[in-house]
């Protein structure tokens, strides 16, 4: 009886099972998860992270089982790649159900934030979030390598890049043109756009009268301000440029059909010479210009590679270039080439070479509105196969800057006082703005002051949330302010109290117009430290002018050219001139670009 009662339990014990086994069959087939399957709490998170320029706001929306959503809510990302980096990053984080995302190139503060924000959100709906880095296998495809062959390829896609690659084409080359970072443009996108240039036919036709010679002599007194003992610019190929930049600015119209808005001066040049380029799909300024460009070359169907990084100049046993090795997203690349034309721009974003090679700047790649893109590579490929580099490299100033957010402004409001670490004015601030980077460079602790004026109260929001780093001091009166700073107490005093006599009486000991002279004197009190601010270097490897880049016995290296600042140096002593930097590189790029086409046999 005992065994046959046992018989009966165990075959309803089975048969309960085999129901559970099938209610859970039921449940999958159904797509209501089981209890394994769960990975996350149902429900919408958010989590806000710091970004690039800023906080980023992220929403996401998760089920039992997957991530439904991810929003980005608010963000300060620069226009143009921060953008494009939140788009890629959310839309592969979403479709993969993984956090197992590369970094956009040039975007890694921006892209690094969104996968923090949403690591949180998961983190909150108690989701595995190890697991979810976990790549998976890509069978092998990152290890194959890829070979192409082009007539020239050009490195980089700023405005040198594809200005070369439409003067190759226009003079009957194949072009490839290779971008490391995701999106084009360099430095020339995050500019103003415009390109100087004297008696061109867009001057004429608003009645502007200008030359040549004009030009020349304010480049001379401009380059005088700095070191007595360059030996550049070189004048006679400075001549020579300011010929061919009338030939770049009336080619770019007339055969790339880019379209100039204005002829203006800048700043304190008051000379209408910079074509500023007119709105083009939306953009404006130097993303303008890029654009009207890019335009050009898609509409003829040359290829531009982003996220493609040239990595090594291909040479043969005698030395001459024959193309390039690059990492692309999927592999590597191999390009057969009989012309390389390297257009990867200077050096500001790499603390590596400024510390080589502009000690002074050390420290200032964090600040620097370069393009991320600036880390010096094509320079640096260039002189691994015998490049010479121009001596006495610098920096295109760009003013001051400070480590505090929401505080660029400053640099262009020249209401305010700029002292040093003796508590001394040491510039007239009312100064053209690269002339400003070099004296700030010459300081040993330069330091920016203002007061708490109305006009300042969006800035000093920003100071306050500061206090504790360093980068800021603040106090009620000046003798006060001068201690929190390390600077003598007595000096900083009078030099304020100097400074606002003569606001007061409309004159000032260093120069400084009535325009800009304001007492400051409503305390509290703020100081805040800075640094020179660069958007880019003069640089670069020495070429002939036909910018095919030279050895140091003045000997070509076959088949290579380099332009704008892989190149730039020849032009400056150490100081830069409004306009001329978006010119060179068009007029670098057309002139290497039509060389390279027609010395191909």
């Amino acid at each position: 009886m005992k065994g046959k009662i046992s018989r009966i339990l165990t075959c309803i014990m089975i048969t309960m099972l085999l129901i559970i086994g099938m209610v859970g069959c039921a449940d999958k087939e159904n797509g209501t998860p089981s209890k394994e399957d769960v990975l996350f709490k149902a429900g919408t998170y958010t989590s806000t992270v710091k970004g690039h320029n800023g906080d980023l706001k992220a929403e996401v929306e998760l089920s039992d089982t997957s991530i439904v959503s991810v929003k980005i809510l608010e963000h300060a990302e620069t226009p143009g790649l921060g953008d494009i980096a939140i788009e890629r990053i959310v839309s592969e984080i979403s479709e993969g159900q993984t956090l197992a995302v590369d970094t956009v190139a040039g975007a890694t503060i921006t892209s690094n934030a969104v996968l923090a924000a949403v690591e949180d959100c998961i983190k909150q709906a108690d989701g595995n979030v190890e697991a979810l880095k976990v790549k998976e296998s890509a069978n092998g495809n990152n290890d194959k390598e890829i070979e192409l062959t082009t007539d020239i390829v050009v490195v980089g896609a700023g405005g040198t890049g594809l200005t070369a690659a439409a003067s190759a084409y226009e003079n009957g080359a194949d072009v490839i043109v290779l971008e490391k970072l995701a999106i084009t443009g360099g430095s020339t996108a995050l500019s103003g756009g415009g390109v100087s240039a004297t008696d061109t036919k867009f001057q004429r036709e608003l009645g502007i009268t200008d030359t040549k010679e004009s030009w020349m002599q304010l480049w001379k007194e401009r380059q005088a301000t700095s070191n007595p003992d360059s030996i550049y610019p070189d004048y006679n190929f400075v001549d020579k440029f300011m010929d061919e930049a009338v030939i770049t600015t009336e080619w770019l119209a007339d055969y790339v059909g880019h379209k100039y808005g204005s002829v203006e001066g800048y700043g304190v040049d008051y000379v209408k010479r910079i074509h500023f380029p007119a709105e083009v799909d939306g953009k404006k300024g130097g993303a303008a210009f890029i654009q009207s460009i890019e335009n050009f070359l898609k509409k003829n169907n040359i290829e531009i590679m982003t996220e493609t990084k040239a990595t090594e100049l291909i040479t043969d046993e005698k030395g001459d270039v024959i193309g390039v090795k690059a990492e692309g997203k999927d592999g590597n690349i191999i390009i057969h080439a009989k012309k390389v034309i390297l257009a990867a721009g200077g050096f500001a974003k790499s603390e590596e070479l400024l510390e080589r090679l502009s000690p002074e700047l050390a420290g200032t790649a964090e600040i620097s509105a370069a393009s991320a893109g600036h880390t010096g590579d094509g320079i640096i490929m260039a002189e691994k196969v015998g490049a010479a580099l121009y001596e006495d490299p610098w920096s295109i100033g760009l003013s001051f800057g400070a480590k505090v957010d929401g505080t660029s402004g400053l640099a262009w409001d020249w209401t305010k006082v700029l002292v040093n670490e003796k508590g001394e004015r040491f510039i007239n601030e009312e100064t053209h703005y690269a002339i400003v980077t070099n004296i700030v460079s010459q300081q040993e602790t330069p330091w920016v002051i203002l007061d708490s004026s109305e006009e300042n109260s969006k800035v000093i929001e920003s100071l306050e949330t500061a206090l504790s780093t360093g980068e800021v001091v603040k106090a009620d009166t000046y003798e006060e302010l001068a201690k929190a700073m390390g600077v003598p107490e007595a000096v900083l005093a009078k030099t304020m109290s100097d400074y606002n006599a003569g606001a007061k009486a409309g004159t000032d000991n260093l120069g400084k117009s009535n325009n800009f002279l304001v007492p400051i004197e409503t305390a509290p009190y703020y100081a805040l430290k800075i640094y020179p601010k660069t958007m880019g270097t003069f640089g670069g490897v020495k070429t002939n002018e036909s910018f095919q880049v030279l050895r140091e016995d003045g000997s070509i290296i076959n088949n290579l050219y380099a332009g704008g600042e892989c190149a730039n140096r020849v032009l400056y002593n150490q100081v830069y001139m409004s306009g001329s930097a978006v010119q060179f590189a068009a007029t670098s790029g057309r002139i290497s670009g039509a060389h390279a086409a027609q010395s191909i046999k």
